[in-house]
């Protein structure tokens, strides 16, 4: 958008002076500004109309190209989320282990669906689809095709259950998806916190298994931050949200772990934490 950088160069501001105040990464906020992102998120543009006393102005702006970019498509909003977001089956939770510390993220990105609801999934996240998403079965093999791969490539929001101090906290990060086959390379690209706060930068690589479970790690790529670890997330069967746990070295200690979710967004990944921790509180 010319319009930030306009306003962050009469600021006096580097990309990277303003990325580092928003809690981005300079190299995301080059992409917002030079258009390579399409519409930017809301909450990049959001944080940098704050930071650069636009008065709304930036939101404005980035509210209009949204409506002539995708104002004709439903969905693009999870609507009613907090009533129906539900956690479907115990095939859908990862019950082993702990509680989550700040920072790793799974998670991606599938077009978009219309709510979170019942609704048949879409084209390709299921075996039963349609005969043009389902490959062919190989030459004498027996038994029914298998399904088709999910697409989880684009960016989503994800919320963590940490902990600092012995105390818990929440930190919501939007994150990058790049798959290739079954294998997904994810990125931060907001630390969601402040450093002092515990939030840092990462990435990570994961893998798909049978478009149901999702495995991998994670590690820090701020500085001095040692952060790392491994998580375990439950793809649900419509490819639009991820639950799970993960387990890793943090602020706190060797073995520190969590819930974890990933959704369209920042809201939706929050409530799917806390219906998580209310349905196994003994877990958390």
């Amino acid at each position: 958008m010319g319009a930030i950088v306009q306003r962050r160069k009469a600021a006096g501001l580097s990309q990277a002076q303003l990325a580092n105040r928003v809690r981005y990464q300079p190299s995301y906020l080059s992409k917002a500004e030079r258009g390579l992102l399409g519409v930017p998120s809301q909450s990049l543009v959001a944080a940098i109309d704050a930071e650069l006393n636009a008065g709304g102005a930036l939101v404005e702006l980035r509210r209009h190209a949204w409506l002539e970019d995708k104002g004709g498509q439903a969905g693009v909003i999870w609507r009613g989320v907090p009533e129906e977001v539900d956690i479907t089956d115990r095939r859908q939770l990862i019950v082993g282990g702990g509680a989550v510390a700040v920072g790793p993220a799974a998670a991606a990105a599938l077009p978009a669906v219309p709510a979170l609801s019942d609704a048949p999934a879409s084209s390709g996240a299921s075996a039963s689809s349609g005969a043009s998403a389902v490959p062919a079965p190989r030459s004498g093999a027996a038994g029914p095709p298998a399904p088709s791969r999910i697409d989880l490539s684009g960016r989503w929001w994800t919320s963590w259950q940490t902990f600092r101090d012995g105390k818990e906290i929440r930190s919501s990060q939007e994150v990058s998806v790049e798959q290739a086959g079954e294998v997904l390379r994810i990125e931060a690209v907001s630390r969601g916190l402040a450093l002092e706060e515990g939030g840092y930068l990462w990435s990570g690589e994961l893998r798909v298994f049978d478009n149901e479970i999702v495995m991998g790690w994670y590690v820090a790529v701020d500085g001095p931050v040692r952060s790392k670890g491994t998580l375990f997330l439950s793809l649900h069967p419509h490819g639009d949200r991820l639950t799970g746990r993960w387990v890793g070295l943090s602020y706190d200690g060797l073995f520190i772990e969590g819930w974890g979710a990933m959704a369209r967004s920042e809201e939706a990944t929050v409530t799917l934490i806390d219906r998580l921790k209310k349905q196994f509180p003994k877990v958390a």
